[in-house]
């Protein structure tokens, strides 16, 4: 990637960093939609500043979190808000490397930039981040990297994405059957709809052949892969209804006969 001296935030003289550049096969910019983006409430994409190696900027006196940043200097990023009003961190994910990070509100990275309140997200600039996050994600799995997959995809949920398939090292897709339970013979007892169970379920059921990926049901209801396993787990236990997993995607299936197994 190519480098370049670029200013402290400030406008004093900073150091050199890797500026990340997008790229397009073909030049369509004429083209471009250049109308503002709009995204989800509590999703923002905007300057991000990193200064790593230390806890308090000498420059400015603000305090920054990530020590281990991947990149100098400024950037941008996506801030994903916390859950209720009162949350006191966000998460912080670069879109180049697709790793993610637990800041304070008033951390040093986006406290306070001014350069947020000049800065237009267009339709056109969201689709080229999103084709590029795909491709990173594609490459960084291909080679076996361990990136914040789990963020990025509730991120992509989030936005209304699809979010991209799990591959083995090499590019290969994940198709390794990684385990499962038994469908039983009848259903033992129907599943309450409004319950969480049961839209977990009825997410299920609405997959292309019941199928879901994993990592995208996490991010679909926030919840951790331990959580989605249990949930899967527990429906067969309790409701008869099997499932079986292959790499990331899990495949429900119901009983002989069994057409509705809700509680209608």
């Amino acid at each position: 990637m190519p480098t370049s001296w670029s200013p402290s935030r400030d406008g004093e003289p900073g150091q050199e960093h890797i500026i990340p550049v997008l790229t397009l096969e073909n030049d369509d910019s004429w083209l471009a939609d250049l109308s503002e983006k709009e995204l989800p409430e509590g999703i923002s994409f905007q300057h991000v500043y990193y200064s790593p190696g230390a806890n308090t900027s000498k420059q400015d006196n603000r305090r920054y979190s990530v020590n281990h940043a991947p990149t100098t200097g400024w950037s941008m990023g996506w801030i994903i808000q916390g859950e209720g009003k009162k949350a006191k961190h966000v998460t912080l994910l670069c879109p180049y490397s697709l790793e993610a990070f637990s800041v304070p509100q008033t951390a040093g990275e986006i406290e306070d930039i001014p350069r947020n309140e000049e800065y237009t997200f267009t339709v056109d600039a969201y689709e080229r981040i999103i084709k590029m996050m795909r491709k990173q994600w594609a490459a960084f799995q291909g080679f076996g990297y361990q990136k914040d997959y789990d963020t990025v995809a509730f991120l992509l949920r989030k936005l209304g994405e699809e979010v991209p398939e799990q591959v083995l090292r090499g590019g290969e897709a994940d198709t390794r059957t990684r385990g499962g339970k038994e469908t039983g013979e009848a259903l033992k007892k129907p599943v309450k709809k409004a319950s969480k169970r049961g839209k977990f379920l009825e997410w299920f059921l609405g997959g292309e052949g019941n199928a879901r990926s994993v990592r995208e049901t996490m991010a679909e209801f926030g919840m951790t892969r331990s959580n989605a396993l249990s949930y899967l787990y527990m429906i067969q236990k309790d409701h008869g209804i099997g499932y079986v997993l292959q790499g990331d995607i899990a495949t429900v299936t119901l009983p002989d006969g069994c057409t509705n197994p809700f509680d209608e």
